[in-house]
């Protein structure tokens, strides 16, 4: 009698602890990312850039996937207000459909020209509600959709070539719009039942403009609407481009500033390089990303997302960037080898108990 009660209480014990860990972190039951010490593999293929990244390219994904001899488990797409403002439900069943978790890049912008203010979806607008009939609709597809998603809103919130930085919303105070908007969003969406959608802050690892008010926590909106951080750390992003720091150190400072603000959210990897860099070996980027993953001290990085994608940067071909790694087979046998030095996490359920 005594043996049973205490098996009762054991078993007790381990299911408030899979509830409590599964509130605190916010994801949903059955939804797991980088369990255990696996990594998940995840590749954003946009048609160009900037425009085009609301397509999911089939062909693209694939081909990444063949490549590599490994299916990556997170697929990424922008969700773009300037076309419609429904939710991409096409695009999610797509993914779905492939055995990957859809990433949602959340743009509520009226244009995806760089460096400009916004004149509708304004942080302001957000935070007044001005929008919230759209946002009910959107989340009660999203719930009705059922699968996990993960999302962001503020691609990059320390770029000011994105409208929802501080220097185009006044600097501090934009600061202070950005967190009620981001608010706002998940609040509306929650109070529909949302509760599938993984909402990620997502942070560049270079800050522009370089100032000290322009860094990456001031715009945290808190633990309790935040999941995931997102760290966009980048090589190279043009084959002329030289002067890159080594990924580990700007990992390391990057995670000592979110630290040192008491933000220790699981992260996700969101990374690339030119791989015909003229000056600086992509390969060697590739593999200094992997040791970074490797080893005592890691970071809490639950995905590593991959940048498959090509464009233009102006008329000369000789200037066009490419960070597909089918493109290069030295880089490709750099990310093949890394892969085989982390555990890489094969779907997005958890493994059995």
């Amino acid at each position: 009698m005594n043996g049973g009660f205490k098996r009762i209480q054991w078993l007790g014990l381990l299911f408030f602890l899979f509830i409590t860990s599964t509130i605190a972190s916010g994801l949903p039951p059955g939804f797991c990312l980088g369990e255990g010490d696996t990594i998940a593999l995840g590749v954003y293929t946009p048609e160009k850039s900037p425009s085009g990244e609301g397509r999911i390219i089939l062909d693209e994904i694939h081909a990444f996937r063949d490549n590599l001899g490994i299916k990556p488990v997170i697929g990424v797409f922008s969700d773009e207000w300037m076309k419609d403002r429904k939710f991409p439900l096409e695009n999610v069943r797509t993914l779905r459909n492939e055995g990957m978790i859809p990433y949602i890049r959340f743009m509520m912008r009226s244009s995806d020209t760089p460096y400009q203010k916004e004149p509708i979806y304004t942080l302001n607008n957000i935070g007044l509600g001005k929008f919230d009939g759209e946002l009910r609709s959107w989340a009660r597809d999203a719930r009705a959709f059922g699968s996990p998603v993960l999302i962001e809103y503020g691609t990059e919130i320390n770029q000011w070539n994105y409208p929802w930085n501080g220097y185009w919303n006044g600097y501090q105070k934009g600061q202070d719009l950005f967190r009620n908007a981001y608010r706002h969003i998940i609040d509306v969406m929650l109070e529909e039942g949302a509760s599938n959608l993984i909402w990620i802050y997502h942070i560049n690892a270079v800050s522009q403009p370089s100032e000290e008010w322009n860094n990456i926590t001031s715009y945290y909106p808190g633990d309790d609407y935040c999941d995931l951080v997102a760290i966009s750390l980048f090589g190279t992003t043009k084959p002329f481009e030289t002067g890159t720091k080594p990924f580990k150190n700007n990992l390391d400072e990057i995670m000592k500033t979110l630290q040192a603000e008491g933000i220790q959210k699981p992260v996700l990897l969101i990374t690339g390089t030119d791989v015909r860099n003229r000056f600086e070996d992509p390969a060697d980027f590739v593999t200094d990303l992997f040791s970074s993953l490797s080893g005592p001290d890691l970071p809490d990085v639950r995905g590593l997302i991959w940048l498959n994608a090509a464009w233009k940067n102006d008329n000369n071909p000789l200037h066009d960037t490419t960070m597909r790694l089918q493109d290069n087979p030295s880089v490709t046998t750099a990310f093949k080898s890394g892969l085989k030095s982390l555990h890489i996490q094969d779907s997005p359920g958890c493994s059995p108990v």
